[in-house]
Parts: structure tokens; sequence; C-alpha cells
């Protein structure tokens, strides 16, 4: 019953923002550019407190993640379609390294257990490389490990793009003569924010990281296949006791009124013409941040 009134609210939240927002619907006689591109990303920051009103826990997360907004005009010669997703589900490389510059044991160990899983020759380079990139001194920690004293372009500090953790990828094969690094479905495990993962976004593969000897189908009803977002932290381990020992290191469960910061995903169409773009959507704040033209 709860699970119908949700989507009964979104989608007259939907309705609400086509009867309001007059934007939108005068978009199909301006040019497609990424200017344009913006102003409807502006659109979006305005109405997304409005769609995403409801959001106050876990289980409303869940749903919002669930559910497309998606908006199309009379004569369908414009579309826009918005998919929201966690940056939460994975490991954040930067964590890999303690405040004190060490290594930080609990991400460590999913790090020793992936190289396990995709050997490669020279681990310790890596290290060095993601340390001397995460420190802000010119200190080396290993032979020519720190990228920006030979490339002035590359940003010392949080690895927060793929762009630069490939930079990272490319100065290991460099050094080590290693490509065995490329064969790393990176994008299954790395992410760039948060201090730990959100347990109901988790992606299977990391999961299966961090309870190695959990069977792959517990792993898959744990995490994509779940069919209840936990709502707390007794809830989880209450659901699944191997949490118990491993949920302090890496998860959390969203409670309303803190920060949550959420990806967003849109295909904008005219006619034959397409614009695809990202942004992060800071939901404490209400702000769009670090927009991206695909």
């Amino acid at each position: 019953m709860m699970t119908l009134i949700l989507i009964t609210v979104m989608m007259g939240i939907v309705a609400l923002i086509l009867s309001q927002s007059s934007y939108l619907s005068k978009l199909v006689q301006n040019s497609f550019t990424q200017s344009l591109s913006m102003r409807v990303v502006n659109d979006l920051e305005r109405e997304l407190p409005v769609l995403l009103s409801s959001v106050t826990g876990a289980e409303e997360m869940d749903m919002a993640m669930r559910l497309p907004l998606q908006i199309e005009n009379e004569d369908r010669t414009f579309k826009l379609k918005a998919i929201l997703a966690s940056p939460y589900s994975k490991i954040n490389i930067n964590r890999l390294i303690s405040a004190d510059g060490s290594l930080n044991e609990s991400y460590h160990l999913l790090f020793t257990r992936l190289f396990t899983l995709y050997p490669i020759s020279q681990p310790d380079i890596f290290y060095n490389l993601v340390s001397d990139t995460i420190d802000k001194d010119a200190d080396e920690r290993g032979n020519e490990t720190e990228i920006s004293l030979r490339r002035p372009d590359f940003q010392n500090g949080a690895i927060d793009t793929p762009r630069q953790f490939r930079q990272i990828l490319e100065r290991y094969i460099e050094l080590s003569g290693d490509t065995a690094i490329l064969a790393i479905p990176w994008n299954d495990y790395i992410g760039f924010i948060g201090e730990k993962m959100d347990i109901n976004t988790l992606d299977p593969q990391v999961l299966a990281l961090i309870l190695p000897d959990t069977e792959s189908e517990k792993i898959r009803s744990m995490s994509r296949y779940k069919t209840k977002a936990y709502v707390s932290r007794e809830e989880a381990i209450a659901a699944e006791p191997q949490l118990a020992p491993v949920y302090e290191s890496y998860f959390f469960v969203y409670q309303g009124g803190t920060s949550y910061t959420l990806l967003c995903d849109v295909v904008l169409q005219e006619n034959f013409q397409k614009q695809h773009l990202t942004f992060q959507y800071d939901l404490l704040e209400k702000k769009v941040k670090h927009v991206e033209f695909l």
C-alpha cells in the first residue's frame, strides 16, 4: 500500500511540474545547444526540490531512484528523460588513504581482494601513486610516483573524476610496464565521493569484495535484487547478520535531513537531435553541481 501511495504522489508531482513549468513547454521552439541544455539544468534545479519533497528516508530514496522522470510534449517532438542514481554504491578510491597518509586498513583489504581477482605485478606502485596524488606535498613515496612533477596539468588532491583516475593508471603502466591493470573493470568498483557506501544502493561486485565468503545468489539478494530498502542499521543487520562485523567500516543508511548527493543522467531529444548530460544534485543544499556534457 505504501509503495502505491508513493508512486501516486510522485506521479502527481511530475504532473505538477508539467503544468507549472512554462519553460519546458517552449523548449521545442529553441535551438538545440549546450546553452539551452544548461537552461534545462537550471529549470530542473528549480523543480527537483518539488519532485523530491517526499524523500524523507531510505524507502522514499529507493523509490525516487526507481522511477525515471519523463516529460514529453503533445506532438512528441520533444522528450526529456532523467534518471537518478546514487554515487555511494562503489568504493571511494580516496578512502584507500587515511588522513595521516597511511593505507586505510579496511579499504586496503578490499583492494588486496580486488588484486587477487585481477592480479597486477606491482600493487605497491599503485598505492604510492594514489597516495602521492591525494596528498598535496611533493614528497614521493615511491620512485617517480608524484605525477604532478612530470605533468604540470595534473592536479593533486582528492581524486574526483574518472579522467584523473585514468591518468594514475597510465602512470602505473609507465612505471611498471604492466598493462594487466587495464583488465580490471574499474567502473564496477570505483567511485569518488562519500565516507561510506549506501547499503541500499550497493553494487553486487563491491558487496562480494566485502563479503567474499558469501554465495553469489545471496550477494544479489542483498543488493541488486533486494525487495525492500533497509531503513536503519539495525534493520539491515537483523535482515543480514553477515553485515554486523563490517557495517561500521563501510556502510550507512540514508536518513532524511542529512547530506546526500544524487547523480542525475539526462537525455534531451528534439526531433532527431539528442543531448546527453549528467550532473550532481545535492539533496540537502538543493543545488546542481558538476554538469558534464557527454
